[in-house]
């Protein structure tokens, strides 16, 4: 009840209302979140001033008190939650733009130099590490004593979560020669690891021995064929989305496909119990779980959007440009906008009542979804 008392009164009526967001003046209101916290993280001289220097990509992971970040500028850091205090910083070469996981007092992610590691979350020491020999986007899987994850050059590795030993790895050896960066991850359900590849090729995996359960290549097309989005996996359905912007529904457990449509290249994927929710170039859209049929469109005139979160009845998503968004996942319409000034590229993050966004130039802001206030407060 909390979040609701304290969002500001940009309400038509009266009468008591369970979504406060139900009662909003979507897309007049020219709302905005409240801000929380601003931390510059990697010091701007890292970046100012060099010519195509790179942005961040990696979603911020927030366990207890802490959020750990990985950044492109050669680190993985600690920082105080609440007050963005950098606790311990561990340099890694090449930098990390593999969203870190967590389990067990560790941290677990790939990174641009090739390895694989497993690392302390008190203090960063290395647990241990896998050289993979090439570069890992992907966000690690956790399940059981086994960490899975896909490297650049279309590698799926098992590894014992506690030492680093290889169980399995499954690799086609097939890497497309016009792709875009970036990889999706590993998806679990049912004893199978699903994965997509830069070649369009998406798997089924047995997740103990890494035998293929079943294969459908998804795009007919030669160029930017990549499946970066990370599937969507359901008892009853697996929902994927392609860079030449194919959207599928398939049978978890026989690949057959359920249905198809073609949209726009196809950034992200969530899901709610009836819809799923796309990032694509130029839009974000909500389509019918049972047939893909578009529920509606919102038209995102500047930057590409991220990667969607969805936060109760808001998907909130940010730009390359400058700005986030929160949308109404009912129908589309803008609930709120927040000035980032660098953009993101990053998936934003949920905890505890807050979204937590990693932009572009390194900065930290936490800011509260849930209250609101107007233009000029």
């Amino acid at each position: 009840m909390k979040r609701y008392l304290m969002i500001y009164l940009l309400i038509l009526g009266a009468g008591a209302c369970s979504r406060p967001f139900d009662r909003l003046s979507r897309g007049l209101s020219k709302a905005s979140p409240k801000q929380q916290l601003i931390a510059q993280i990697i010091p701007p001289a890292t970046f100012i001033g060099h010519l195509a220097s790179p942005v961040e990509v990696a979603s911020p992971l927030i366990v207890n008190d802490r959020v750990y970040l990985a950044s492109v500028h050669n680190a993985i850091l600690a920082v105080r939650k609440k007050s963005g205090k950098i606790l311990w910083k561990k340099k890694i070469p090449g930098g990390v733009e593999s969203t870190p996981a967590y389990y067990n007092q560790r941290l677990y992610f790939g990174a641009n130099d090739g390895f694989f590691y497993c690392v302390e979350t008190d203090s960063g020491k290395t647990i241990w590490r896998y050289n993979t020999q090439t570069a890992i986007y992907s966000t690690p899987l956790l399940k059981g004593e086994y960490v899975y994850f896909l490297t650049s050059k279309n590698a799926l590795y098992a590894l014992k979560s506690d030492t680093g030993k290889r169980i399995w790895r499954f690799n086609k050896g097939y890497l497309q020669k016009i792709s875009m960066r970036g990889s999706a991850s590993p998806v679990y359900h049912d004893g199978k690891i699903y994965i997509g590849l830069s070649d369009g090729a998406f798997y089924a995996v047995n997740a103990f021995d890494g035998r293929e359960v079943w294969f459908r290549r998804l795009s007919p097309n030669e160029k930017f064929t990549d499946i970066d989005a990370t599937p969507i996996v359901l008892p009853d359905k697996l929902f994927v989305g392609t860079s030449d912007g194919f959207m599928y529904a398939l049978n978890p457990v026989t690949g057959a496909t359920l249905w198809q449509r073609q949209y726009n290249a196809i950034l992200g994927i969530t899901a709610d119990h009836r819809r799923i929710y796309l990032s694509m170039y130029g839009e974000v859209a909500a389509l019918s779980q049972k047939n893909g049929i578009k529920a509606w469109t919102y038209v995102v005139e500047e930057g590409v959007p991220s990667k969607p979160l969805l936060v109760e009845d808001q998907l909130i998503f940010g730009t390359t440009t400058s700005h986030v968004y929160s949308l109404s996942s009912q129908e589309g319409s803008e609930i709120w906008r927040y000035n980032t000034d660098s953009g993101l590229s990053s998936r934003p993050t949920f905890h505890s009542d807050s979204v937590y966004l990693f932009t572009h130039f390194s900065k930290l802001h936490v800011i509260d979804p849930f209250y609101l206030i107007s233009a000029g407060e």
